[in-house]
Parts: C-alpha cells; sequence; structure tokens
C-alpha cells in the first residue's frame, strides 16, 4: 500500500501516522495533565489487563509524535510520561507560530542580519 512522501520522510505508516493524530488531539485537549505510557495504552484501547497486547504502533506514534516537537516525554518515578508540548500542523508536523508575536501578518521567516 502507498504511503505519502511525509510518511516515508518521517518512516511511518498510515495506522501510525492516524495514531499520532489521535495521541495529539487527545493531549491538547488535555493540556494541563501529563499521562504514563500505560494510561495512553488504555486509553487507545491498546491494554487489556492479563492480555499480551502489540503496543509497537503505539510506542512508535509517542516516539514521532515526541519527535516532532508537539508532544513531551519526560520520566516520573518509573514510568515515562507524556503531554502536550507546542500546537502543531498535523498536516506536516510543523509548530503554529504563536498568535501572541507582534508583527501579525508578517508570514516572511526571519533571516540573521549580517553584521
Amino acid at each position: 500500500m502507498p504511503i505519502t512522501k511525509l510518511q516515508f520522510e518521517m518512516g511511518i505508516d498510515g495506522g501510525i501516522e492516524s495514531l499520532m493524530v489521535a495521541l495529539y488531539d487527545f493531549l491538547i485537549e488535555h493540556q494541563d495533565t501529563a499521562y504514563a505510557e500505560e494510561e495512553l495504552y488504555q486509553q487507545f484501547g491498546v491494554a487489556d489487563p492479563g492480555t499480551y497486547i502489540d503496543t509497537s504502533h503505539l510506542d512508535i506514534a509517542l516516539q514521532k509524535v515526541v519527535e516532532t516537537g508537539a508532544v513531551e516525554a519526560r520520566s516520573v518515578a518509573n514510568s515515562t510520561y507524556y503531554a502536550f508540548h507546542q500546537e502543531s500542523d498535523k498536516a506536516n508536523w510543523k509548530p503554529i507560530a504563536d498568535s501572541d508575536d507582534e508583527g501579525e501578518g508578517n508570514s516572511e521567516p526571519e533571516t540573521p542580519t549580517s553584521e
């Protein structure tokens, strides 16, 4: 099955990208909370107590969404917790500029000044 150029560059397929979007949407809705990896497994239906579950797709989705900068991971006690970090465009996983920036309407990227 073909994948998009972005998926190819990120090393993911459509299923993993869908999980990335779902994780991001969930964490952006709960910006004041960080979730343990196990809690996210339960939230996204890949963990059943006492049952072996293949969590590899969720593990990859978590790793990739952290790599984009949209989500932050941190070790706390004996668990890894995940929390919303910055707003990103889910079409290309690039950060969305803060709307509080001065100079609204100036969408040109900053260029270093030569001294």
